[in-house]
């Protein structure tokens, strides 16, 4: 394994294709000397990195200029999630770039490769940071179901994952999710959409992950909230991870005879779920929890028309000024691509890195250390965010100390619909504040 030095002194471990993010990132630290570029889109409000400073309380005194710390990475590079990996090795650069404009340190980011939820290369992940001292690092895929989490525990490495969050993990000393546990979170403000919106489903079938105990307890969940709105469950269909070959769960899913179906499976899968789905005949709704690029490449028409409930990061209409800055450098350095929740929490969940080492610095202790980096997240779990906020503040991610999840989330009901994602409600975590759009 190699080590290569970044435009910007941010050095990076392990190769993988970064051409297109390189020449985007030197067009935006180009254009971003003094500020905002203004020709990065038509948006309107985007603060200046001044402003930005302000924006997110960023004290010089304790933002860590000038020191150099080294962080783990752990994506999937290789696999069927590869897709995701070596786009989503744009946000770090882009997320590191920014700290250090604002004053903050560099970051070393050594890269690993858990290979699309490789257990035993998550295991082999957690070891090498371990073995290498790194007191930090961002996961992927709920710690690769779980497996590293002994060896954040053991190595006492802060961990947060912002893409497959905590739910998948039982032990989590260390480790904390930044994205709405998933489909918990969300069912609750599904069965009140379905309640006000679609009050003759009374039946529904579920396709998803086959996670084993977990995702009993996720539908034992499931069912408590649905039955609130008179919902039963009829069909509880079981899929491996990347699976491509639906017809039997589907056959089933129609014997069944359900009114909507909701179907827990990410990346590519709801794609080729959807795919076959459309040729089946049952013309029921199918809500589910994340949408992405790949699975909508894979379904082609048979996504249109398609619901989701998730906390959505909306990056065609920013609702903060932070947010509105990070869409703006985004559509620098990757023209054409609307930021999605993947994206976004990957840039965020670096900026909740370093507030935590600035809490570190400001006592004095070591910024290095992930045993410090943990209690300062304990001490204070709110952080800025790029969901939610208003026209002139931010937004905030707050943790539930318990579960090491997020204990409040903008989340959305929405519909795909020819190319654009229609919001058809808002709510929180546990269905608080919901309100039809």
């Amino acid at each position: 394994m190699n080590s290569k030095q970044l435009d910007g002194g941010s050095a990076l471990q392990g190769d993988f294709p970064r051409g297109r993010f390189l020449a985007g990132l030197g067009a935006a630290a180009a254009a971003s000397a003094t500020g905002f570029p203004s020709a990065a889109s038509a948006l309107s409000g985007v603060p200046t990195l001044d402003q930005l400073k302000k924006l997110l309380e960023i004290d010089p005194k304790h933002s860590g200029k000038g020191m150099t710390v080294d962080c783990g990475l752990v994506f999937p590079l290789t696999g069927f999630g590869a897709i995701y990996g070596t786009h989503m090795m744009d946000l770090p650069h882009l997320a590191i770039k920014h700290i250090e404009q604002l004053g903050g340190p560099k970051f070393n980011l050594i890269v690993k490769d858990n290979k699309s939820g490789d257990p035993d290369a998550g295991v082999e992940a957690a070891r090498e940071l371990g073995a290498a001292h790194v007191g930090m690092e961002l996961a992927s895929y709920s710690a690769d179901l779980g497996s590293m989490v002994p060896g954040i525990k053991k190595y006492r490495i802060f961990s947060l994952d912002g893409t497959g969050g905590t739910e998948l993990a039982v032990d989590k000393p260390y480790f904390w999710g930044t994205i709405a546990k998933t489909p918990s979170d969300a069912i609750p403000g599904l069965a009140l959409f379905l309640q006000k919106k679609m009050p003759n489903v009374k039946k529904a079938a579920f396709c998803g992950w086959d996670l084993g105990p977990l995702t009993n307890l996720i539908l034992d969940d499931a069912k408590k909230y649905l039955s609130k709105v008179g919902i039963s469950l009829v069909a509880d269909e079981r899929s491996a991870i990347s699976e491509t070959d639906y017809s039997t769960n589907i056959q089933k899913i129609k014997e069944s005879d359900p009114d909507v179906v909701f179907i827990a499976m990410y990346t590519e899968d709801p794609g080729y779920f959807m795919k076959q789905y459309a040729l089946s005949g049952i013309n029921k709704p199918v809500f589910t929890f994340a949408d992405t690029i790949a699975a909508r490449q894979v379904a082609g028409p048979a996504y249109n028309n398609l619901y989701f409930a998730f906390d959505y990061f909306d990056g065609v209409h920013p609702t903060n000024p932070w947010a509105k800055f990070y869409v703006s450098q985004m559509a620098i350095v990757e023209p054409g691509f609307t930021p999605d929740f993947y994206s976004a929490n990957t840039y965020e969940d670096f900026f909740t890195l370093w507030a935590c080492m600035r809490r570190v610095i400001a006592k004095g202790g070591n910024p290095r250390d992930g045993v410090q980096l943990d209690a300062a997240l304990e001490a204070n779990p709110s952080f800025p965010s790029l969901y939610g906020g208003t026209p002139t503040s931010v937004g905030k991610i707050t943790f539930n100390l318990k579960d090491h999840s997020v204990s409040s989330r903008p989340m959305r009901i929405l519909q795909f619909k020819d190319g654009t994602m229609d919001t058809l409600a808002y709510f929180d975590i546990g269905g608080k504040d919901f309100r039809l759009a």
